[in-house]
C-alpha cells in the first residue's frame, strides 16, 4: 500500500514550503497530492497555477464537518433517536463537536492514500501543537470507542435494535486503520538551526516516538554549510536559506533537494 509523506515541526520552520518542494519533485515521477491538515492553509498561495501531475488540497474545518454529517448523519440520528426524542439539529450539533472534525479529517487524509488514486501522497500538517494534539486524539479515539462499546454491551436491553453497536463497532475499526495507517507512514521533522527550534524538535520526536511513530529524517531549514558545520549533525537534507516570493522559494528547494533522497522516498511511500 502507499504510504504518506507527512512533514512536521514547529510554526514558522519551513514546512509547507519544504512539503511543496518535495511534492514537486515527486510529481514528475506520479500522480502526486498535496494535502494541508491547517484550518489555515498557505498552499494556495503557494500553488495560484495548476501543476502538471499535481493536485493540490487543503480541508477547511466546515468541510470536514460537512463530510462527516454526509457519512454518518443518518445513523447518528437514528441512534440518537432511540436515545431521546430529538431532531436533525442533533446531527449538526455532534459534527462540531471537539474532536469529531479532527478525527474525520485524519480519516480523509488515509482515504485519499488507500484510494490509490494517486500515486504519492504529501501531508502538509499544521503546526506541532496543533498536529500533536491531532494524533493524540486519534490515538485516543479508538480506547474511546471501545469504551464506548462495553458500556453499551451492558445495557444494551434499554434499546430497540443494535444499531449503536454496530455504528460503534463501525467507528472503532475506522480509528484502529486510520491509526495504524498513520503511525506507518513517513515522517519527516523540519527545523531551523536556532537553538529554540532545535530544542522543539527534539521534543516533537520524543512525543511522536511515545506515540509509535518514527522519524525517518530530519530536515535543517535556512541552513548553509556554516551552520552544518557548527551543528556537527547528521541529517538527510541541510537547506540554506532562500529568499524571493513564496513560488519561488518553493521551486528553489524542489531544484536543491538531493536526488538520492527524493528517489528513496519515492520508492519507500510507493
Amino acid at each position: 500500500m502507499n504510504l504518506i509523506a507527512a512533514f512536521v515541526g514547529k510554526g514558522g520552520v519551513g514546512k509547507t514550503t519544504i512539503a511543496s518542494a518535495v511534492a514537486l519533485r515527486l510529481s514528475e515521477r506520479g500522480k502526486t497530492i498535496i494535502v494541508s491538515s491547517d484550518f489555515m492553509p498557505s498552499l494556495k498561495y503557494i500553488f495560484r497555477d495548476s501543476r502538471k501531475n499535481l493536485d493540490v488540497v487543503a480541508i477547511s474545518e466546515k468541510e470536514v464537518a460537512e463530510k462527516w454529517k454526509e457519512k454518518y448523519g443518518r445513523d447518528v440520528l437514528t441512534v440518537a433517536r432511540e436515545i431521546a426524542d430529538v431532531d436533525e439539529w442533533i446531527v449538526d450539533h455532534i459534527a462540531r463537536s471537539p474532536g469529531v472534525g479532527e478525527e474525520f479529517l485524519l480519516s480523509n487524509i488515509v482515504e485519499i492514500d488507500l484510494s490509490k488514486e494517486y500515486d504519492y501522497v504529501v501531508w502538509d500538517t499544521a503546526a506541532s501543537s496543533s498536529t500533536m494534539h491531532l494524533l493524540l486524539l486519534e490515538r485516543e479515539f479508538y480506547d474511546h470507542i471501545d469504551r464506548d462499546i462495553k458500556f453499551f454491551v451492558r445495557v444494551k436491553d434499554k434499546f430497540r435494535s443494535k444499531k449503536i453497536f454496530d455504528l460503534l463497532d463501525e467507528w472503532k475499526k475506522l480509528a484502529e486503520s486510520v491509526w495504524n495507517h498513520i503511525k506507518n507512514s513517513q515522517f519527516f521533522l523540519v527545523s531551523t538551526p536556532d537553538d529554540l527550534s532545535l530544542l522543539q524538535a527534539e521534543e516533537i520526536k520524543e512525543d511522536l516516538e511515545s506515540m509509535g511513530i518514527k522519524v525517518r529524517a530530519n530536515i535543517y531549514n535556512r541552513c548553509d554549510d556554516t551552520c552544518r558545520k557548527e551543528l556537527h549533525m547528521k541529517a538527510e537534507v541541510f537547506i540554506p536559506e532562500f529568499r524571493g516570493r513564496a513560488s519561488s522559494i518553493v521551486k528553489k528547494i524542489a531544484e536543491y533537494l538531493p536526488e538520492s533522497f527524493i528517489e528513496r522516498l519515492a520508492k519507500v511511500v510507493n
